[in-house]
């Protein structure tokens, strides 16, 4: 007898993997060296320091300035947040083999899935914190500036 999984059941495991892909390898190292890697994150933020460090003087950002997001931010929070994004890709690769190859529903990855949210969560929170202090790193209009093109960089509004 084979099991299909009808919408609703699906619907939690579909919003948590999101867009995530993994990449088959045989023998795959650290998630950070393995290319076209991603675990979604749980709420979408923007990643300005790419835009900063492109083109600091696009959004007037001083040589202080500078310093202070290196120190503050890019020391603090990526080792942090790579720890966990890290972590999240054993369930997350667990959970698309239990269900992808084995056909198991949603109640039986349930712990794993406790896992992966759990793991995108301190992922989030590490995130939010980290963009609310760019926030104080940065002038109001330098911010603005900088999220502005973030957004458009994206396509999102």
């Amino acid at each position: 007898m084979r099991l299909r999984l009808t919408p609703l059941l699906a619907l939690p495991l579909l919003l948590t993997l999101g867009t995530t892909q993994a990449e088959p390898m045989p023998n795959p190292g650290p998630a950070s060296k393995r290319p076209g890697f991603l675990v979604s994150e749980l709420v979408t933020m923007p990643h300005p320091m790419r835009l900063i460090r492109q083109d600091p003087q696009r959004f007037g950002v001083s040589p202080e300035q500078m310093e202070r997001l290196r120190r503050d931010l890019i020391e603090v929070y990526p080792p942090q947040l790579h720890q966990r994004v890290q972590a999240a890709w054993s369930p997350e690769r667990s959970i698309r083999h239990a269900v992808l190859d084995e056909g198991q529903d949603s109640a039986a990855v349930a712990d794993q899935l406790d896992e992966l949210v759990q793991l995108k969560r301190e992922a989030t929170d590490i995130r939010i914190e980290a963009l609310n202090r760019f926030r104080t790193l940065l002038e109001p209009e330098q911010y603005q500036a900088v999220m502005t093109a973030s957004a458009e960089a994206s396509g999102a509004r």
